[in-house]
């Protein structure tokens, strides 16, 4: 496999991380600054803060949909090996179709035990 599509999967990663992180830090920021705003009006009502506490309670609610997302990208990284053809190009993409698929089975076992501790079907 050439080293400029293993270059272009990790820079394509790498970017989707980045942009879900920064995401992640904006919605947190608004957050902070929606309480902080309504501290200082004396106008934090107790609904807004039981909202608050139920919106960082729910930590696993994005992880099966993640997942999938993740078994759908090892297995698209794995089917574009075997179009490939070339035993070495097979070899290699399952090799990197191993890391999505195995974090995204590790987010979909997860989130299954928590909901079923929850007491979910």
């Amino acid at each position: 496999m050439e080293a400029d599509i293993v270059m272009a999967i990790a820079l394509a990663t790498a970017v989707v991380l980045i942009v879900n992180q920064l995401g992640r830090v904006l919605r947190t920021m608004m957050m902070h600054r929606t309480v902080r705003e309504a501290l200082t009006r004396d106008s934090a009502s107790p609904e807004l803060l039981d909202k608050i506490a139920q919106e960082k309670s729910g930590g696993s609610l994005g992880d099966d949909r993640i997942g999938v997302v993740l078994i759908a990208i090892g297995i698209a990284i794995l089917g574009f090996g075997l179009l490939a053809g070339d035993a070495d190009d097979v070899r290699n993409t399952a090799g990197i179709a191993l890391f999505p698929l195995l974090v995204g089975g590790a987010l979909l076992g997860r989130h299954l035990v928590i909901r079923r501790a929850r007491g979910g079907a």
